[in-house]
């Protein structure tokens, strides 16, 4: 993708493209090891090692690799985490999601309303048909969070996550397109969602 990723409206926060200012924020979340206890990276030893990420988000976007976005409130655009869509397959319309909060917003349902946003943009303006998320089986946290998005277990694979020197089952957890039309036009669905463009991003100040 050549041009910016849009700007995902929600009502208690956006998702947009990471930028160089994001650097500071991103790296104090993600030094908490509870933080990155179940993702595939540890805290990152040097400020540098963000601003290598964000560098690279860029260059994941324009070759069709990831499409990462950073979490931030909606009224101040401070960043609380990132979410993407890894593994792309536009050709098989398929891509895997994987998100991270700052451990202060946990249970505030920032975590759900970024999945929302992100599967909203996934099946509607990328057209994708399969979405998969692969969970280590002590995230439960986690994996109710994707049951309560209408998402299927379909397997578990197993010592497939290896995390400080200990192999954990991981559970694939999938939400098909037809899966989402039906929890979003459920009456318990409640999130406002607008999409922006890239001219409608907010300023860096």
């Amino acid at each position: 993708m050549q041009e910016p990723l849009p700007v995902l409206m929600g009502r208690r926060i956006l998702l947009r493209e990471p930028r160089e200012g994001d650097a500071a924020p991103l790296f104090e979340h993600t030094s908490d090891p509870e933080v990155t206890r179940f993702l595939a990276f540890d805290p990152p030893s040097a400020i540098e090692e963000t601003e290598l990420f964000i560098a690279r988000a860029r260059e994941y976007r324009l070759h069709d690799r990831e499409y990462i976005f950073v979490i931030a409130d909606v009224g101040t655009d401070v960043p609380l985490g990132v979410t993407a869509l890894r593994h792309l397959d536009l050709m098989m319309s398929t891509a895997q999601i994987g998100t991270w909060v700052a451990r202060p917003h946990w249970g505030s349902g920032v975590n759900g309303e970024a999945k929302q946003l992100l599967l909203d943009y996934a099946f509607d303006a990328l057209g994708l048909h399969r979405i998969e998320a692969r969970i280590p089986s002590p995230n439960a946290r986690s994996r109710r969070a994707f049951e309560k998005l209408g998402a299927v277990c379909e397997g578990t694979l197993r010592e497939s996550f290896l995390k400080h020197g200990q192999y954990h089952d991981t559970h694939l957890y999938v939400v098909l397109s037809s899966d989402w039309d039906r929890v979003r036009n459920s009456p318990q669905a409640a999130t406002t969602r607008t999409l922006k463009g890239p001219r409608d991003a907010v300023s860096d100040n």
